[in-house]
C-alpha cells in the first residue's frame, strides 16, 4: 500500500502519499520490500488491462518530474529505484515509479508537490518525531498511519493536521463523508452535507414594518 499510495494514477492525485515516513529501526528492511513491489509497478500501455501504471498528462509534466529527480540528487538524496523516462513508442509521457531514500524533510522533493510518481522515504525515531515531520509541511490534505497499536493509531490520527487521515488504509472516502484540507491545501469541505454551504449563497433580508 505504501507504493500504491505514491504511484496510483502515476502520482497524479491530490492525495498522493509522496512522503513515506518509516521508523528508523526498520527503515532499510521496509524500503527493500517497497522497492521490490515498486519495480513490478512499471508504466505500460493504459489500454492493456495488465498495465499497473499509465502516462503523465503531457510533456511539461514529464519535464517537471525529471527536474525534481535532478533536484533530489543534487540535494543529496539517494535514488533507490526508478528516476528514468520510459519510451513505450506510443507517444505517451511515461516515467518510472521513483523512490528516494535518506531524505530529510527540508529537501524540496519532500516539501513541494511534484504531482508525479516520486516518493521520498524519510526515517523517524518515534511517534512524536513522526508527528512533527508529518506536520512540518505547508500542506494538509491527506495522510495515513499504520500501527498494530490502536492507541498509537488514534494519537497520530488526532495529532496530524490533515483533512483526511487513514488508519491502516489509504484512499478511504465516500460521498457521504466531507473531504478537504488544512493550511495551503485549502479550506471548506467538498462531498457530504458539509459541502452544501460551499455551493450556496446565503442572503439576509431585514424588514422593518410600519
Amino acid at each position: 500500500m505504501a507504493a500504491v499510495a505514491g504511484f496510483y494514477n502515476s502520482g497524479q492525485t491530490c492525495t498522493a502519499g509522496t512522503r513515506l515516513l518509516i521508523e528508523a529501526s526498520v527503515y532499510d528492511e521496509f524500503l527493500e520490500k517497497v522497492k521490490a513491489y515498486t519495480e513490478s509497478w512499471q508504466p505500460g500501455n493504459p489500454l492493456d488491462p495488465s498495465s499497473a501504471m499509465g502516462a503523465l498528462i503531457d510533456q511539461r509534466q514529464l519535464d517537471t518530474v525529471q527536474r525534481y529527480v535532478k533536484i533530489g540528487l543534487e540535494e543529496g538524496a539517494e535514488l533507490l529505484t526508478g528516476g528514468e523516462v520510459v519510451d513505450l513508442g506510443n507517444g505517451g509521457f511515461y516515467h518510472q515509479p521513483t523512490i528516494f531514500k535518506n531524505v530529510h524533510n527540508q529537501m524540496r522533493i519532500a516539501r513541494e508537490e511534484i504531482f508525479g510518481p516520486v516518493v521520498s522515504a524519510i526515517p523517524f525515531q518515534d511517534m512524536d518525531d513522526a508527528i512533527r515531520i508529518a506536520n512540518d509541511s505547508p500542506y494538509g490534505l491527506a495522510g495515513a498511519v499504520w500501527s498494530s497499536n490502536i492507541n498509537t493509531a488514534h494519537r497520530v490520527a488526532a495529532a496530524v493536521r490533515t483533512g483526511t487521515m487513514g488508519v491502516n488504509n489509504y484512499f478511504g472516502g465516500d460521498i457521504t463523508v466531507p473531504f478537504g484540507g488544512f493550511k495551503e491545501s485549502g479550506n471548506g469541505r467538498d462531498k457530504s452535507l458539509h459541502a452544501m454551504d460551499d455551493y450556496t449563497e446565503l442572503k439576509t433580508t431585514w424588514i422593518e414594518f410600519e
